[in-house]
This record gives structure tokens, sequence and C-alpha cells, in this order.
């Protein structure tokens, strides 16, 4: 993968394509999280800044992508001055992600399920 910057300071792509991914792969499941409505309209946005763009899907992948681009940048720039310290930036901003992701996922899965229990 080709960035901005030489060969020899690039942190490795490997990662940047995984944030890119998780980026991805969390505007997914949360567009259908909200649009499966967790089962009874149950899926709310935790975040009030987020609460309207999580709403446009393709404003919400724009933005996501934005900040995996910025953070893509950064973690370049800060591997030219301290080796290593890009790598390690990008590896800490995928874990919100994946966590994201994670909860995304069960609720994806198993939210029906847990209502019908509740109700019982």
């Amino acid at each position: 993968m080709q960035t901005i910057f030489p060969d020899n300071i690039a942190i490795d792509s490997q990662w940047m394509l995984f944030l890119t991914f998780l980026v991805i792969f969390d505007v997914l499941s949360t567009t259908l999280l909200l649009w499966k409505g967790a089962g009874a309209g149950a899926a709310t946005e935790a975040n009030p800044f987020m609460a309207y763009i999580v709403h446009q899907p393709f404003l919400h992948l724009g933005i996501k992508l934005l900040f995996a681009l910025f953070t893509i940048l950064v973690a370049n720039i800060m591997e030219r001055n301290y080796r290593g310290l890009g790598l390690r930036i990008v590896q800490v901003a995928c874990i919100p992600y994946m966590l994201a992701f994670t909860m995304n996922l069960f609720w994806l899965t198993y939210s029906d399920q847990l209502l019908i229990l509740a109700h019982g």
C-alpha cells in the first residue's frame, strides 16, 4: 500500500487496512442494528454528537473514514520521528472499533432472543 510518505517510514500497511476494515464493519453493523431496531426499536446511538449522523449511513461512513485517514496520517508522521510509535497509534485506534463491532454483532445476533426472554 502506498502512502504519501517514503516506504522506509510508512507504518505496516496491514494495520492501516485492518483499521479501515474495522471502521467499515463498525458503520455497517451500527446501520444494520439501527435498521433492525434491536427487535423492538430498542437500538439507539449512545453518543449524542453522533445521534443524527448514524442515521445517515453515507455521512456516517464518510466521517468515520476521515477519522481513520487522519489517524493513519498522524501515525505516519509520528513514525518518522519516533520509530514504532505510528504503529502503536494505529493499534490503539483499532481498540474502540473492535469493541463497538463486537457489541453490535452481539446485539444483532441475540437481540430478538433476549427481548423474547425478557417479555417471556
